[in-house]
């Protein structure tokens, strides 16, 4: 009997069976619909429905954990109210907290953030109660959402996820949902794009140029690291810090002069004309072969570089011909 109990114990912890096991011991839950509006009005509740599946494979009671990814802009921790219904028991949820295990970072580890490039963050609510399940016997339930939207023109796309305290966040045991890009209108501000590409605070004009070239230089101060505002928003006045490279040597045009102040062209937007032999006093005959650049207020104590990689922006010749 004893050798018969060590086998059993053998097989048990081998990890094919382990897997078995885990099959054996768990509540699986299925998004199968949201209900989300496609565009709302700013100041507005958003009211969101999330309806699911549970198939239960033991007898027993746990919390619904529920997260929702949202802007970081709309504040939800501090506005929103979730409930939910079921065949099997209703009840309301509220905000995680440090005494709960962590459900956030896991969360953004499986599901990510979808297609936003940033500014967003997932947000986990748990039941107040527990939701009993029998072993073999689904039932369905629905996850009631409401929530604040902000006073900013904004895209962006939502996300959401359902699992248990018993499993945590797990593959296999939750289902993520992400729904299609929605949009927030009737702010003051420019629609801020979280579905687009990347901001980037610097254009060129044209589009082709080469170191011989006048080149304008554009600088939107509202186009910082993921989107977010760089350090120069609100300044009075920008001034361009050049670095170049010319016949093998160093020099740099990032002197407070009328050469490198550029001009304000709207609210945090900023553009100067520089024709680079002219701003590094170079001579027809010398080879310029590397420009980088950065702006400053006129203080000189804050500076912008590319929000990307953290050094200078590059000024790269780019010709066809």
């Amino acid at each position: 009997m004893k050798n018969k109990l060590n086998k059993l114990k053998r097989i048990i912890f081998q990890p094919k069976a382990l897997f078995l096991l885990f099959l054996l011991l768990s509540m699986c839950v299925t998004i199968t619909n949201v209900n989300q509006p496609s565009s709302v009005t700013v100041g507005e509740q958003m009211d969101v429905t999330i309806d699911v599946d549970v198939a239960p494979a033991e007898d027993a009671s746990y919390n619904i954990v529920f997260g929702v990814l949202v802007p970081e802009a709309w504040d939800i921790a501090s506005n929103a109210t979730v409930s939910f219904t079921s065949d099997n028991g209703d009840g309301t949820m509220r905000l995680a907290n440090g005494s709960d295990p962590d459900y956030k970072t896991p969360i953004t580890d499986l599901a990510g953030i979808g297609e936003n490039y940033g500014l967003v963050e997932w947000v986990v609510f748990i039941s107040d109660q527990t939701v009993s399940g029998a072993n073999g016997v689904n039932f369905s339930g629905q996850i009631q959402l409401s929530m604040d939207v902000g006073t900013e023109n904004i895209k962006t796309q939502l996300g959401y996820i359902v699992g248990t305290s018993g499993y945590g966040i797990t593959q296999g045991e939750t289902d993520i949902r992400f729904t299609p890009c929605m949009e927030v209108t009737g702010g003051a501000n420019p629609v801020i794009d979280l579905c687009g590409p990347l901001p980037f605070p610097v254009t060129f004009q044209p589009t082709e140029y080469t170191y011989d070239d006048i080149i304008h230089v554009g600088f939107d101060a509202t186009k910082g690291p993921e989107g977010a505002p760089t350090a120069l928003s609100g300044a009075t006045d920008v001034y361009l810090c050049a670095k170049a490279v010319i016949d093998g040597e160093a020099v740099e045009a990032c002197d407070i002069s009328d050469i490198t102040k550029m001009r304000s062209i709207g609210t945090d937007q900023w553009n100067v004309s520089v024709w680079p032999r002219q701003l590094f006093n170079a001579q027809p005959s010398q080879e310029i072969t590397d420009i980088t650049f950065s702006f400053k207020n006129q203080n000189g104590d804050v500076e912008v570089k590319n929000p990307d990689t953290g050094e200078d922006f590059q000024l790269i010749p780019n010709c066809a011909n």
